[in-house]
């Protein structure tokens, strides 16, 4: 991955992209691009929501997590398999957590234009 960002790459207002916030959002753009709509609502809204407050070590452990098929992730954080051994962690609890408590994890025409925005990149 990069280390550094030319000049024409930062945003007039805002932080300048480091490698910091370059890999916060390349991982909120995995989240959010699964290609399967539940696990991109689910993924995602949680990425935009949370990925800038996360540890470095949050970060990885949410990045084993997208390293999965995106149909093990579903499965994995809705509670529909068992977990592997690697992937039991602290990360994990928290999007299984997320994905019994939020609007994403609830199937409705409303949710969907609710949580829609959060999707456009």
């Amino acid at each position: 991955m990069r280390s550094s960002f030319p000049d024409s790459a930062q945003p007039k207002d805002g932080p300048p992209v480091d490698i910091d916030l370059a890999y916060r959002k390349r991982l909120i753009y995995r989240a959010k691009q699964r290609g399967w709509l539940e696990v991109d609502l689910l993924l995602g809204s949680w990425a935009v929501d949370n990925i800038m407050h996360l540890s470095v070590e949050e970060c990885k452990e949410f990045e084993a997590i997208l390293n999965c098929e995106t149909l093990d992730i579903y499965n994995m954080i809705t509670q529909q398999m068992d977990i592997p051994k690697v992937l039991q962690t602290p990360m994990m609890g928290r999007l299984q957590e997320y994905a019994t408590t939020s609007p994403a994890g609830v199937a409705s025409p409303t949710m969907y234009a609710k949580l829609k925005g959060k999707m456009s990149n």
